[in-house]
This record gives structure tokens, sequence and C-alpha cells, in this order.
């Protein structure tokens, strides 16, 4: 997606998003979606904002979205980025309208767009810090992914491409060049649990403060679990679920679990654990977005580190 400032005609514009001059034509009479200037001569001349506009509004109707609201969605969000509501004010505060973000990646995201999804998130991280990068435009963008495969709006290819590429992302930031003498933790998903970008977030966040880590994955034998923790001693072991499926003791991946428990410091985390599986598992509970769950331990470990 293009960042200059050039305006051009509509020829040149349906070349770049993909449509016919005459789809493009449509959309501006019929719902406006388009604001083209004037020349003297009377041509139309279409710019940045024209481009993006309609780069949406070809993601939407290939999801499947009625013309009609498509374009209704995409001037609204476009008011809001103008007008500035509540839910975004922190966002323009950091130079980057988190809501057009999610749009472009998820425009990106459809057209296995590559480039474009990492430009995005250039200026995401650019914008902001990776804390609040990965915890208001990765992560966001992420579960509306994962919503959209759910209700059928997204191809599993879709979720399969646009994860690849973030989790790329985030394994990136965690071998960058940060000191760290700090406490070490093991992370790992349970049997069951292929989700791991969250926890791979949650890795960031404590390597950027000094921590230690170890990353075992998705779909990790807790034998598996057990013997890695043997071998490096860690200070806190994390177990990560989406689902609460992937942390019932009653299954057989899980029964062993106490060995774990009764050895090492171990928490649970994700959308799939709350303070009950805690107790039932005779561990502590991590609320929260990974972000702000690995804030929280990271002060937690200060606070008792400076007693």
């Amino acid at each position: 997606m293009t960042e200059s400032t050039e305006r051009v005609r509509i020829g040149a514009l349906a070349t770049r998003v993909g449509v016919s001059e005459t789809v493009l034509r449509a959309w501006e009479m019929r719902y406006q979606l388009l604001d083209p200037q004037r020349t003297a001569a009377g041509y139309r001349l279409y710019g940045p904002d024209d481009e993006r506009r309609a780069r949406a509004m070809l993601a939407a109707r290939e999801r499947g979205v009625p013309a009609r609201q498509a374009a209704s969605e995409i001037l609204a969000s476009e008011r809001v980025r103008t007008h500035g509501p509540t839910s975004t004010a922190h966002a323009a505060a950091h130079g980057l309208d988190v809501s057009q973000a999610a749009s472009e990646l998820e425009a990106a995201m459809v057209a296995y767009d590559l480039g474009s999804m990492h430009e995005v998130i250039d200026r995401a991280f650019a914008a902001m810090s990776v804390e609040a990068a990965i915890r208001d435009v990765l992560l966001p963008f992420m579960a509306a992914v994962g919503d959209g495969w759910a209700r059928g709006a997204f191809d599993v290819a879709d979720e399969h491409f646009a994860s690849d590429l973030v989790r790329a992302r985030l394994a990136a930031l965690s071998v960058g060049a940060v000191s760290r003498t700090g406490p070490t933790a093991l992370l790992a998903c349970p049997p069951d649990e292929s989700h791991d970008i969250a926890l791979k977030a949650f890795e960031v966040v404590l390597q950027r403060a000094g921590w230690r880590t170890r990353f075992l994955g998705p779909n990790t034998p807790v034998s598996s679990i057990v013997a890695a923790a043997e071998v490096i001693g860690p200070d806190l072991v994390v177990l990560a679920a989406a689902s609460p499926v992937a942390l019932d003791l009653d299954t057989e991946g899980l029964r062993d679990l106490s060995v774990l428990t009764e050895r090492y410091d171990v928490a649970v985390a994700g959308s799939g654990a709350d303070a009950s599986v805690a107790l039932r598992m005779g561990a502590r509970h991590l609320a929260g977005d990974p972000v702000t769950a690995a804030r929280s331990l990271v002060e937690e470990r200060r606070r008792r580190t400076s007693h």
C-alpha cells in the first residue's frame, strides 16, 4: 500500500487495487466511498485515502460482506479516526491509528501481501513501544483473525499466513541483543494446545525486562516439560492455553502435572486459564493479556527482591 501523496487517474487506481474502473466508479457513485479531487480540466484524481478505502472494500467483499455494509463500516471507521473516540485515544497519542492498522493488516492478509503486512507492523513498532504494539496491534489482530476463521469469514490459509508472519516477527524480537541476567522462565503450551503466539508475546516482554527464557512451544507433553525443567532449573514454569480443554486435569496428557507443580513454581495463563483452573492444578494464575501479565510478573519479582 502506497504512502505516497500522489494523486492518480482512475485507471491507475484500478491497476493498483486490482479491480476494474467500473467497480471503482460504482463504489464512488453508490456509496461515496471515494472522494477524488477535480482538475481544472474536470479530470478526477484519486489519492492515498481513496486507495486505502478501495483496498479495504475489496477485502471486505472477498470475505462476503455486502457492498453497502462494507462501505458503511469503512466510512464509519474513518470518522472514528478523524474525531478520535475514547477507545482509540491512546493510540492517537502514539501517532498511529490502531483501527486503520488492523484494517490494513486484514486487507494485506487476504491478499497474501507479505510486504504490506510487514510495512504496517514496522509502522506500529516505529510509532509506539514494542510492548504497546504487541498489545494494541498484533494480538488484537490475531484475535480478530481467529474469530473470523471461526465464523467462516477467513479461510484457514489466511489464518496460517497471518500466524506465521506474526510469530516470525515476535521470534525476531525475542532474539534481540538484550542483556539478560534475571530469573529464568520455562514457557510451554500443554498437550492439545497449538496456539502459542500469545505465549511468544509474553516471552518478548519478559526478555525485554531482563528475564531469561526457554520456549518449548505448542503441544508439549507434560513429561517433556518436566524433563526440560530438570535440566534448566527455572524460577518459574508458565503453561499457556487458549482453551480450558487444554488445562483439563482429567485428560490423559495432564495427569502427571502434579510432578511439575510439586517441584517448581508453576503458573497458568491465557484465555483458557482462570483462578479456579489454577487452584485445581496447584498453580497460580497470571491474569490479563500477555503484555499485562508479563509486566505484572516482572513488577512482582522486583518488589520481592527489593525487600
